[in-house]
């Protein structure tokens, strides 16, 4: 049957309450959004580890952030071109719509939520809008974007977007139309659900797998194999730290799936930046005015062996074609010297040298050689890149 929309929209809203609770509240009194989400998964546990859940689904409807491949291509403006199709709105409850725009008046999704609230959409028990068909309808929108990963824009089918929404809409009440609306725009703003909190009440072991696979579907299926599938998803923490010893072994990166980044932290100076390190041990680098990427490069997969992501996890291959010769030549490919015999991954700096000045150039340079979901951006009054 799937996941349940509204109880995703329960915990929504019971954060949203916290946030008064929280203003309100003096002095160094506990986190209540840490007892809001333990106790959603606790409630939901049973129905979420059951077997009928979509795990991806559900944690795409819950961090949208989390997946970089999908690019819905609207924002405010169109989505309400859109929402007034799908509800088949007449001019005044339109221009109500519309008051997202004059302050004081809240975002869209409140705006969606008056809207609606004045002819409910009646409801039916048997048939409740899950979170695998959400995931299904997103997956088909951003299919027709061009600035989605290729495996999603592979998936492209005919249908509309105001095809794709139309049902989901018209079965929701007006307060799960309002989460919806801002799942929609890819963020829950003002609420904000604890990440590492919750990832970790959904699968004790699924932080730890995101942070060396930096994918959903990825870190999934990793932990889908081995001794790590037969886990329990939250034990008690003295049994959770013997399991996690179990499971290093498997924390492997692979080829193909974005290896997660570490988190950073941002110092006043050097001073606050030591004091922020401690007695730990650092490693430092020289940080170049470039653009972040990571090179996944498996030489069994001939001519195409190099995989390259940006920073956000989007898969960039094709967008950063200019630089495949100079990754290859650098790295001897299939050439006498070559330090690697079958796959490697490699983070580094995107950057443009200059043979005149011998030197780095400044990073709007980049926007030159790198393309944008196929297109150069910014570059109508640059002068053309010159290779050599």
């Amino acid at each position: 049957m799937g996941f349940n929309f509204s109880y995703i929209c329960d915990l929504l809203s019971s954060l949203d309450a916290n946030r008064t609770l929280k203003a309100t509240t003096t002095g160094k009194s506990r986190d209540p959004d840490v007892a809001t989400v333990t106790n959603w998964f606790r409630v939901h546990e049973k129905k979420i580890h059951g077997g009928d859940t979509d795990y991806v689904a559900l944690l795409s409807c819950l961090f949208p952030e989390l997946r970089p491949d999908r690019v819905h291509g609207f924002k405010e403006p169109a989505l309400v071109k859109i929402i007034g199709r799908c509800l088949l709105l007449g001019a005044t409850r339109w221009r109500e719509l519309e008051a997202w725009k004059t302050p004081g008046r809240g975002d869209l999704g409140e705006c969606v939520e008056r809207v609606m609230a004045g002819a409910e959409n009646e409801l039916l028990k048997n048939s409740p809008v899950t979170v695998e068909e959400i995931d299904s309808a997103l997956t088909k929108i951003a299919s027709r974007c061009r600035f989605s990963a290729p495996d999603v824009r592979r998936q492209r089918t005919a249908i509309q977007v105001d095809e794709a929404l139309k049902p989901i809409f018209r079965q929701l009440n007006s307060r799960d139309a309002k989460w919806f609306t801002r799942l929609l725009l890819r963020e829950y703003t003002p609420v904000n659900i604890p990440q590492r909190l919750s990832l970790r009440k959904f699968h004790f072991m699924l932080p730890a797998f995101l942070s060396v696979q930096s994918s959903l579907k990825g870190a999934l299926e990793a932990m889908d194999h081995g001794p790590v599938k037969r886990f329990p998803p939250c034990p008690d923490p003295e049994y959770g730290q013997t399991l996690m010893e179990l499971a290093i072994p498997h924390l492997a990166p692979q080829v193909g799936v974005k290896v997660g980044r570490p988190e950073y932290y941002k110092a006043r100076n050097l001073r606050h930046c030591c004091r922020m390190a401690d007695k730990r041990l650092m490693s430092i680098e020289r940080k170049y005015d470039g653009e972040y990427c990571q090179v996944h490069i498996d030489l069994e997969k001939g001519p195409k062996c190099i995989q390259i992501f940006s920073k956000s996890g989007k898969d960039s291959t094709v967008d950063r074609k200019n630089i495949h010769r100079a990754i290859k030549d650098s790295l001897r490919i299939r050439k006498p010297g070559c330090r690697f015999s079958k796959r490697c991954i490699l983070e580094g700096e995107l950057l443009v040298w200059s043979d005149i000045t011998n030197d780095i150039l400044p990073f709007h340079h980049l926007r030159r050689h790198i393309m944008r979901a196929g297109t150069y951006i910014g570059t109508e009054s640059d002068s053309p890149c010159v290779y050599t």
